[in-house]
């Protein structure tokens, strides 16, 4: 398999392979990193069972709500202003660095505070604590952006394997000895730690030191004046991905929060997929743009099309065996977890999209519309939730869920004129398998790829 994947290499032109290389560096260290944690995940929640692992679920779930006030945005325009600012690294990353240690700060304060007035439960409140305290190790994700930047994904997914790889030791080390859900939470902020040891390890390899980094007021105004569309936008990401679980530990019980938890864990477990194509392919598809509007708005909907293939294949073999993997891995007492699971998997498809559209938005500048789709998005979420969730339970909230994706990441470019044109390419990936002579290109282009001597 490696041989092959290396002929397919060597085929490419120097560009297509370096993308080629940093795909499969990051598909690597995605599907190491989603067997091992869906393994550990299983083994978890188990042990657990639903309510324990409802109230740790919520806990998490609690403090994401405030998590992009940590991330700022700042990943999508740290990375582009170092690639188009290279001269600048270190005063971007100084600055950057800067402002997210600040944000953390924030942040950890606002859960902290926050969770004494939302429960009584003293044992929630240390778990929302211990969860918003390893948020601190997150300042310096700003070394993932540069190797992000510099297309070397080979360094970063080895630190994220290594660290997986620990963490899942100590998993199945505190499951066998018993130890509390205290404990579990902990795990979190050894992560974090094992990872800024690592990247700064990493950095170092490249004969980088972080001690250069510099603050720069100009660099300040810049970013947060690029960015903060995107905290908000993000803002308004975390609260609808997660106000699910919130709102069913208030509506419902820690179980149903607990059955919803662990079936989306076969669900948001893909989620990764988008990302790293995305992420390999787009500045490709930003050089086509300086070439030809017509290259550009091609390999746009290529990027459409493969997304919703992609992602309707995973959603149909999911629903297949819910049923079978819920009882065959988490037991009968997660049973209604195979039911949310066969709702909650179809927004699969405005996942995959969503995050191409969300690097379309970037690369043309409409942060601002980011914020306006994710606000609908959550907006219809919560509405939903309310409506669905008191009848329903979890089953609801997966229903609700794949509705706020859909309007999000697809209904929502009807509503903003110059994405017009962008709505009908997401409305002709969407009907991609019956797109056949599209189909047939693909197939030939694909197989022409892989034959070519």
């Amino acid at each position: 398999m490696q041989n092959y994947l290396a002929l397919i290499s060597q085929r490419l032109s120097p560009g297509l392979r370096k993308i080629f290389n940093n795909f499969s560096w990051l598909l690597g260290e995605r599907l190491l990193s989603m067997v091992i944690s869906l393994v550990i995940n299983i083994y978890v929640i188990r042990y657990f069972g639903p309510t324990i692992f409802g109230q740790f679920s919520y806990a998490i779930s609690y403090v994401g709500l405030f998590e992009a006030i940590a991330k700022l945005g700042l990943e999508p325009i740290v990375i582009r202003n170092l690639i188009v600012q290279e001269s600048l690294s270190f005063e971007i990353l100084g600055t950057a660095f800067i402002l997210k240690l600040y944000a953390t700060g924030l942040t950890i304060f606002l859960a902290a505070t926050s969770i004494i007035f939302t429960t009584k439960n003293q044992e929630t409140q240390i778990l929302v604590w211990i969860v918003a305290l390893s948020l601190s190790f997150s300042t310096f994700d700003v070394i993932d952006f540069w190797f992000q930047a510099r297309v070397l994904a080979g360094y970063m997914a080895f630190v994220r394997s290594l660290q997986l790889i620990i963490s899942s030791l100590i998993k199945v080390i505190f499951i066998h000895f018993q130890f509390s859900i205290i404990s579990f939470a902990w795990i979190l902020c050894i992560d974090g730690l094992m990872k800024i040891l690592g990247m700064l390890g990493a950095y170092k390899n490249q004969k980088q030191s972080w001690f250069n980094w510099r603050i720069n007021k100009y660099q300040i105004k810049s970013l947060l004046k690029d960015s903060w569309p995107l905290i908000l936008s993000s803002l308004m990401v975390t609260i609808y991905m997660r106000i699910d679980q919130i709102m069913l530990g208030n509506m419902a019980s820690l179980q149903a929060v607990g059955d919803y938890a662990a079936a989306i864990r076969f669900s948001e477990v893909w989620y990764f997929i988008p990302v790293i194509i995305c992420s390999s392919v787009f500045p490709t598809i930003l050089r086509a743009r300086q070439r030809s509007n017509t290259e550009y708005l091609e390999r746009l909907q290529q990027l459409y099309d493969f997304m919703v293939w992609l992602s309707l294949i995973i959603s149909i073999l999911v629903s297949f065996t819910a049923n079978f993997l819920v009882d065959t891995l988490l037991g009968p007492e997660y049973h209604q977890s195979a039911t949310i699971l066969i709702w909650h998997i179809w927004s699969l498809p405005f996942v995959f999209l969503g995050v191409a559209l969300g690097k379309y938005l970037t690369a043309e500048n409409f942060t601002r519309f980011s914020f306006a789709t994710t606000s609908i998005g959550m907006i219809t979420n919560i509405i939903l939730n309310y409506f669905l969730i008191p009848s329903y339970g979890a089953v609801g909230a997966a229903i609700a869920t794949m509705v706020s994706y859909s309007i999000a990441g697809y209904f929502s470019s009807l509503i903003y004129r110059p994405l017009h044109q962008n709505f009908w390419m997401l409305t002709r990936a969407l009907l991609i398998p019956f797109r056949v002579k599209q189909n047939l290109w693909y197939y030939q282009q694909i197989r022409a790829m892989i034959t070519k001597h």
